[in-house]
């Protein structure tokens, strides 16, 4: 009984998560990577897009009116992989070590129980895997003069990933199927998907309450979205109950969406006709969707030391018009005996609702709207003697929505930049609170030779000190060229 209730269990799972045939957090540039994610109040230049529109204007290089970021000589590439409850360490305890038993078969561990409870616990802490891909294929700004202020274009890229695994499985899986008792996934989650955006952005020079700032900037990006694909679970209710005399009461109820660029060939069960489709993928696919969305922003100088930053970024969503598949199941099941395939084989067609799938003319979905306030000190402004600049920052992130790279879970983030004085080396660090990771310490550097600066940097620095005891994997590499 229990090889076939885990198979059913299986099978109502991957009907919620893998509906369709074919298959405040996110990583910033290198530089806020290094130093805890932080950026609202220092960032400048192509730094700036995204983050601040406000920033935009390269505040170090008045004798210089452009920048630019592209694939030369090195790209801008963000990744982040991992979860935010599983270490490596545990990953390899409960899942990955294996022994062998009298007749030399390879077995799993067995787990005490002890160890059930410290799985479960763990899946109380989280239970969310999370994948961030993110790069720029083109930035830059450029600046006439101060007095008409800056203009900046980008192209960038974003495929990202979230999913949480229901703790009702970690449980049966843990305890067994007790009589009467009752698993469900309802806490089950999904969301992915690859969004282009287009920025165009302007920033300038404004006065505003001159008594509190000596000088200050506005911005405003103006960000066209094309969407490649999407999936994404919008509701679960869904449980199972055994009974007595192997009995099991099934009760499914998701609603999920999904929409693929054509160029993709996917194809959906409930239309044959879509069977056969070719895939053409490339760097540049056809749309399955576009949308808007708008960045504010605000930077000001107190003094010659401090500095205020303020941005909302995001607001806007993307309409998906193509391949746009609705999935949904609301179905009541009572199987009498377990054990009786005739009971069981048309399981599959019951809980997939592949009979009341459709396609619809279309999807909204809204962008990951965050906002941000930061400060910056500048210590070498208030002691001469300093050896270098040293740079002191404070974030604090809020995102409105839990979509792909947002967290309504609070960010805190601390940072700090040294530049010793005559050289062309930067050392960053800093240290992040909150938002889905929970915790980070951040470190990185750069090299500028003044026509271009080279910078990398990982929020996630503690893990080289204790990889086994690592959640994620994370890092951030980029270049940017000043003339």
């Amino acid at each position: 009984m229990k090889l076939n209730l885990i198979s059913i269990i299986s099978l109502l799972l991957s009907c919620v998560t893998l509906s369709q045939s074919a298959g405040s957090i996110g990583m910033p540039d290198a530089r806020s990577a290094a130093m805890g994610r932080s950026y609202t109040a220092f960032s400048q230049g192509v730094d700036g897009i995204g983050t601040n529109p406000a920033n935009i204007v390269n505040r170090s290089l008045t004798n210089k009116k452009w920048e630019l970021r592209t694939v030369l000589p090195i790209p801008q590439l963000g990744f982040k992989l991992g979860t935010n409850f599983l270490t490596i360490d545990e990953y390899n305890y409960f899942f990955g070590e294996k022994s062998t038993d009298a007749s030399g078969k390879e077995t799993g561990r067995y787990l005490t129980t002890d160890d059930k409870q410290r799985l479960s616990e763990l899946f109380e802490e989280g239970g969310t895997f999370q994948s961030d891909i993110n790069y720029t294929l083109l930035a830059i700004t450029f600046t006439p003069n101060e007095k008409v202020g800056t203009f900046a274009f980008s192209i960038s890229d974003v495929v990202g990933s979230n999913f949480t695994f229901p703790r009702g499985i970690v449980d049966l899986l843990m305890n067994g199927n007790v009589q009467g008792d009752e698993f469900n996934i309802n806490d089950t989650k999904l969301e992915a998907w690859w969004l282009r955006k287009y920025a165009v952005s302007y920033a300038r020079s404004v006065k505003f309450l001159p008594k509190l700032f000596q000088q200050s900037n506005i911005g405003i990006s103006l960000n066209f979205v094309s969407g490649f694909f999407y999936t994404g679970i919008e509701n679960v209710n869904s449980y199972f109950t055994t009974g007595a005399q192997n009995s099991l009461t099934i009760k499914n109820n998701y609603t999920a969406y999904s929409a693929f660029s054509p160029d993709f060939g996917v194809a959906y069960d409930f239309d044959p006709k879509s069977f056969g489709k070719e895939s053409s993928p490339g760097l540049f696919p056809a749309s399955a969707g576009g949308g808007f969305g708008v960045d504010l922003g605000f930077w000001g100088q107190i003094n010659d030391a401090w500095s205020f930053g303020f941005s909302l970024t995001d607001l806007g969503s993307v309409t998906w018009d193509q391949n746009v598949a609705h999935f949904k199941a609301d179905t009541s099941i009572v199987i009498t005996n377990i054990s009786d395939e005739n009971q069981t084989k048309d399981l599959a067609q019951k809980l997939s609702g592949q009979r009341d799938a459709e396609y619809l003319s279309e999807l909204k979905t809204s962008l990951p709207s965050a906002l941000h306030i930061g400060f910056a000190f500048q210590l070498d402004k208030v002691k001469p003697n300093f050896p270098g600049k040293l740079l002191l920052v404070a974030d604090y992130n809020q995102g409105f929505n839990n979509r792909v790279r947002n967290s309504t879970t609070p960010r805190l983030s601390l940072g700090a930049e040294w530049i010793p004085k005559n050289w062309i080396l930067a050392f960053r660090t800093g240290f992040s609170f909150g938002g889905f990771d929970k915790f980070g310490w951040a470190a990185g550097g750069a090299i500028d030779f003044g026509l271009v600066e080279l910078s990398g940097g990982t929020p996630d620095f503690h893990n080289l000190f204790m990889p086994n005891g690592a959640k994620r994997i994370s890092f951030a590499f980029d270049s940017k060229w000043k003339f």
